[in-house]
């Protein structure tokens, strides 16, 4: 009878070919489980169970493989021709909640694609004043100055006030009130 020691300490169940483990140890008479197990890293008969410890990778020796088109992420690299880009993309922490998704196309208002006509921004719908095509509405991953601009520029009035309150809004909160 050979006495079979677990590569796992203290074990205790069922092992290979039916054998039970109690504490990390079995026993078994049989010459294929044996030599399984020996093939397997138990230890057999007071030998050590052999513990296979893999060796760290050398990063120097690891290749990646592209399958298909690279990927960018428009929240951590927003480009001005991003059609609804998330917005505050580029300023703010792309995973903290300061960056968020307009919305899904097709729901409420939002437009499901950019305008074809190179001349139709879509600023002229929104908002009180009408937009020339000197002022065209910022992309939305345009900055928060620019987009302080074009709001100061079409949509408000010369009230001193109203003035203050833009220079305060954040890009989102411009975003949102002023046409998104």
């Amino acid at each position: 009878m050979a006495r079979i020691t677990t590569p796992v300490p203290g074990y205790s169940g069922q092992g290979p070919g039916g054998l039970m483990f109690q504490d990390g140890v079995g026993e078994s008479d049989d010459p294929a489980v044996i030599a399984y197990c020996q093939g397997a890293g138990y230890g057999i008969d007071g030998e050590p169970p052999k513990r296979q410890v893999p060796e760290p990778p050398d990063p120097r020796e690891v290749t990646t493989s592209v399958v298909g088109a690279r990927v960018r992420d428009a929240a951590v690299d927003p480009r001005p021709d991003d059609f609804r880009a998330p917005v505050n993309a580029g300023e703010a922490n792309p995973h903290g909640p300061d960056v968020y998704a307009p919305g899904l196309p097709g729901g409420g208002l939002q437009p499901t694609a950019p305008p074809m006509d190179p001349e139709d921004d879509g600023s002229a719908e929104v908002g009180t004043k009408e937009a020339g095509p000197e002022t065209p509405r910022p992309v939305q991953a345009a900055p928060v100055a620019e987009w302080r601009q074009w709001v100061l520029a079409t949509q408000v009035d010369n009230d001193p006030e109203v003035h203050a309150e833009v220079e305060k809004l954040t890009k989102a909160e411009l975003i949102k009130k002023y046409g998104g």
